[in-house]
C-alpha cells in the first residue's frame, strides 16, 4: 500500500494529477449548470426621413415589437449576442394601415459590439441598412 501512495504523490507532484482535472474540467457543462450571463451588444436604429412621415415605423426582435419610431427620431437597444432577426414594418394605425411595408433580416453580433442602421424606404420597399459613421 504505501508503493501506491507513493506513486499516487509522485503522479500528483509531476503535475500528471493536474491533467486530469484539466482534462475532466473540459468536458461539457449541461446548460442548467451554466451560471455566466450571454454578452450583451449594442443596436442603434435611426429613422430614415424618406420613410412616409405620416407613419411610424415599427421596430421587432424576434417576434416581438421592441419600439416604434416617429419621422427623425433613434432608439437605442440592449440585445443578447448571437444570431439575432431584425424586422421593420410602417405602423398599421389610421393612414398607414392601407400601406402594407414591412421586411425583416438576420444578423449576427457579437457581445461587446455595437451597430448603426438606418430605417430607409426604396423602391416600394422598407428596410435597414447599415449606417456609417
Amino acid at each position: 500500500m504505501p508503493i501506491l501512495r507513493l506513486l499516487g504523490s509522485l503522479f500528483v507532484s509531476l503535475g500528471l494529477g493536474g491533467a486530469m482535472s484539466h482534462a475532466a474540467s473540459a468536458l461539457p457543462a449541461t446548460p442548467s449548470l451554466q451560471t455566466e450571463p450571454a454578452g450583451m451588444a449594442r443596436l442603434i436604429i435611426s429613422r430614415d426621413r424618406t420613410a412616409p412621415n405620416a407613419c411610424d415605423v415599427e421596430l421587432s426582435l424576434g417576434a416581438q415589437l421592441v419600439a416604434q419610431l416617429p419621422v427623425g427620431e433613434s432608439v437605442t437597444l440592449q440585445v443578447p449576442a448571437g444570431e439575432l432577426t431584425l424586422g421593420v414594418a410602417l405602423s398599421r394605425a389610421g393612414y398607414c394601415a392601407e400601406i402594407d411595408l414591412a421586411s425583416s433580416q438576420s444578423i449576427l453580433i457579437s457581445a461587446g459590439e455595437t451597430r448603426r442602421y438606418q430605417v430607409m424606404l426604396s423602391d416600394e420597399a422598407l428596410f435597414l441598412a447599415p449606417r456609417l459613421e
